[in-house]
Order: C-alpha cells, then structure tokens, then sequence
C-alpha cells in the first residue's frame, strides 16, 4: 500500500525579502534553495528536516487576503523551549496566542508571520 512520507507546505509572502529574514532570523529556518538569485519568487526553507516553501503572492492585497486565511501546524519536541527562542524576538508571537494548554489536548502557542499566516506550535499533552 503506498504511503505518504512528508509534507510541504507551501505558504504565500507579499515581500519575499521581508518573509526570509523572518523565517531565518527569527523562527531558525536555513534557506535551501531558491528559483531566482536576484529577486526570488520562491524559496525553499527547512528547520530539523521540515521544510517549507514561500511563494511571493502579488499584489500586495492579494498576498495578505490569502495570508490570512493560511495557517500551518507544528508538532514539535519541546515546546516550552521553542517558546522561549521565539520570544527573545519582539512581535513574532501572536497577540492572541501566548503559550496554553487547549481543551482538544495540546499545548501550544502561535506566530504571525509578516504577510499574516499563523503557524501554531504545539505538543500533544500525555
């Protein structure tokens, strides 16, 4: 039977620029590649074998209409831990989402990236 192995999400950027500095200075992803060396369109990133992937969405009104609709969940080791690297920089956890247990049976927190799509965090309470 055949099985799945990975996924990647694709996630939208309105300035390609501004989401890789982000993603690489703030949340710890390395760049692995990218389509066009001067201005790219799209990147590929990873942190500890996940990777994703940013797409520059145009216009600006467009990228920010789908970012905020675009949300991706991490199943991570430490929470906590995690939490506390993301904090050390101002304004990338969500106003809304500080680091909580949840009545679905998780403890997790969210982030904003620039163009709005939340990434949430989180472990499965055991």
């Amino acid at each position: 039977m055949p099985k799945l192995e990975a996924a990647i999400p694709v996630l939208p950027a309105d300035d390609m620029a501004t989401a890789l500095a982000f993603y690489t200075k703030k949340l710890g992803f390395s760049e692995k590649f990218r389509d066009n060396d001067k201005a790219p369109k799209y990147v590929g990133i990873e942190r500890d074998g996940v990777m994703l992937h940013l797409v520059e969405v145009t216009p600006e009104k467009t990228a920010k209409l789908v970012a905020i609709q675009t949300m991706c969940r991490f199943l991570v080791e430490d929470v906590e831990a995690l939490y506390k690297e993301f904090s050390k920089h101002q304004g990338v956890i969500h106003p809304n989402g500080k680091l909580a247990a949840k009545p679905w049976g998780t403890r997790e927190f969210a982030v904003l990236d620039p163009a709005g799509v939340c990434l949430t965090f989180f472990v499965v309470n055991g």
